[in-house]
């Protein structure tokens, strides 16, 4: 089972944007904000653009950085995330991915 729950409203993915605080690194832009009140899980958006590379990278991206999120929310409190990967990041392996998803976790 999953440690989170995926954002689906497209209100709450451009919320995520607009105020959520922004950590960007070189093969991801993360943006994260406070869980709201009635929030039991944190909940976790992956937008993985056309520029990336085509569907089947895409998705093989979008399920690693799932499964990297899953394990980097083990330790946290609960809280809203957006990530949104560069076209660098169809080339990165997993331990690159895990890298930079766990320092940008860790930034304030």
């Amino acid at each position: 089972m999953r440690r989170f729950a995926s954002l689906c409203r497209k209100a709450d993915f451009e919320r995520l944007r607009r105020r959520g605080r922004r950590v960007a690194t070189p093969i991801l832009t993360l943006y994260r904000s406070e869980p709201y009140a009635s929030d039991r899980t944190s909940l976790v958006g992956i937008t993985v653009t056309k520029a990336v590379g085509k569907a089947v990278i895409r998705n093989k991206l979008r399920r690693r950085l799932a499964a990297i999120v899953h394990d980097a929310l083990a330790d946290r409190p609960a809280m809203r995330l957006l990530i949104v990967p560069r076209p660098a990041a169809a080339g990165a392996d997993f331990d690159a991915l895990r890298a930079d998803v766990t320092s940008a976790l860790e930034k304030p």
